[in-house]
């Protein structure tokens, strides 16, 4: 047994040397090692190339160094995290276990370390090599974060509130532990409650007023999932709705849009589905393609011939930087010819990915409105313009309010102008 750790150990050795020392050339303007350029200035020299992604010409540098002193760890350290930066983490824990091996404890290579193991998503090996640096250095708000961190990933989120909470005892500034303590208290916020109201004026007709209010929580297997009772006023009668929405997981990258509900037939289809798959592509990009499929036949739960109308659409969209662009065209076959409207959204985010404001350009019109899915056909040409602005406030209220203008024909010849606002709110809990 011991002549096989010695093995073991024999191996690492020259595995850690082959590493360090491989591929070492000369710079065409190479830094001499002698008494006229310091080890430290070297280091220097090697993380400016490493800070701006330069990290080959940064480990060479480094090799240098250690050719000249073998025992100025920094530079080890230095190439491992460069390997890490890389994602070649096996070579990152070969240079960096061999470090705290020759010095143990030592506090750069650990921490290099801890960052490889949750980089790489090993997150008991991180937590494990976190207890190596906080038994030399038990209050360092470093390690016991990076702990934090990696026993949420885990799963332990209990452990890592208690954590969290003993940094910012020791440091009320420590703004790390401080935000991955709100994300953890905001992910066990998993119900949400929502209330809007809209309101439609015209200038040759009387005003409309909508109203929803919903409940969703997120769950492991349908994703969010929301229960929705909608109400209508218009045409001198008010109307119900009940929806229920789910957003299952398919695959890695896929997921699905799934929407039905029944109403009164006051002011809403019967009954209506939607199905829709999204696909998240390279580059930011997300794609569906689906259907709405709305029944205004209150007999049965689903019909089949002229009481229908199904609704082809789809989307695509792209996240660059702060902004989402998307597209969404819907198709709609008529008795004689397809019926077509598109919207085009540009959203900008503002602090986080709660808070933002929309501009959404369209024509003809869509069913996912539900103040215009009573009728498809009601409508011959529409052009609008919407604006929509959402800000989160203390973390679990969001306020949303919007307004538009559309120009509308609803006959042949006969157009008006549409103005709405609207409102609504909701809560995390």
């Amino acid at each position: 047994m011991l002549l096989i750790k010695a093995s073991a150990r024999i191996v690492r050795f020259f595995v850690f040397f082959f590493i360090l020392f491989s591929n070492l050339t000369v710079f065409s303007q190479s830094i001499d090692v002698g008494d006229t350029v310091s080890s430290d200035k070297m280091l220097a020299k090697a993380r400016e190339y490493a800070y701006n992604n330069r990290k080959s010409e940064a480990r060479k540098v480094c090799r240098q160094i250690l050719q000249h002193d073998s025992t100025y760890y920094d530079a080890a350290v230095l190439i491992g995290r460069t390997y890490a930066w890389d994602g070649k983490y096996d070579s990152a824990r070969i240079v960096l276990n061999h470090v705290i091996e020759q010095r143990v404890g030592y506090y750069d290579a650990v921490d290099a370390l801890i960052d490889v193991e949750n980089w790489s998503e090993k997150y008991m090996t991180a937590i494990k090599y976190a207890d190596i640096g906080l038994a030399s250095h038990p209050n360092d708000t470093g390690f016991l974060y990076k702990k934090a961190r990696a026993l949420n990933n885990s799963g332990n989120s209990k452990d890592a509130v208690i954590i969290l909470n003993q940094v910012i005892a020791i440091n009320p500034s420590d703004k790390d532990a401080s935000g991955l303590l709100l994300t953890i208290r905001k992910e066990k916020m998993v119900n949400k409650l929502t209330i809007n109201y809209w309101t439609y004026t015209f200038n040759n007709d009387n005003p409309w007023s909508f109203a929803s209010a919903a409940i969703g929580r997120k769950t492991s297997n349908f994703g969010t999932v929301s229960l929705r009772y909608n109400y209508a006023s218009r045409f001198g009668r008010e109307g119900n709705q009940v929806e229920i929405d789910a957003y299952p997981a398919i695959a890695k990258g896929i997921y699905m849009y799934f929407n039905t509900g029944i109403s009164d037939k006051k002011n809403f289809p019967f009954s209506r589905l939607s199905m829709e798959p999204y696909v998240k592509l390279p580059l930011s990009f997300e794609m569906s393609f689906g259907f709405r499929y709305l029944n205004f036949d209150d007999s049965r739960i689903a019909a089949f011939d002229s009481n229908k109308v199904v609704i082809y659409t789809g989307t695509i969209g792209k996240y660059y930087g702060n902004y989402w662009f998307s597209v969404r065209p819907y198709f709609t076959r008529g008795k004689e010819r397809w019926s077509k409207s598109v919207n085009l959204t540009v959203r900008r985010y503002l602090t986080d990915a709660d808070s933002y404001l929309s501009v959404i350009l369209g024509t003809g019109i869509s069913p996912d409105e539900q103040q215009y899915a009573f009728d498809p056909g009601y409508y011959l040409k529409s052009s609008k313009i919407d604006i929509d602005y959402q800000q989160k406030i203390a973390n679990r209220f969001f306020l949303n309010c919007g307004t538009g203008f559309a120009r509308e024909e609803i006959r042949a010849g006969t157009k008006r102008n549409r103005f709405s606002f609207d409102i609504g709110v909701s809560v995390l809990f």
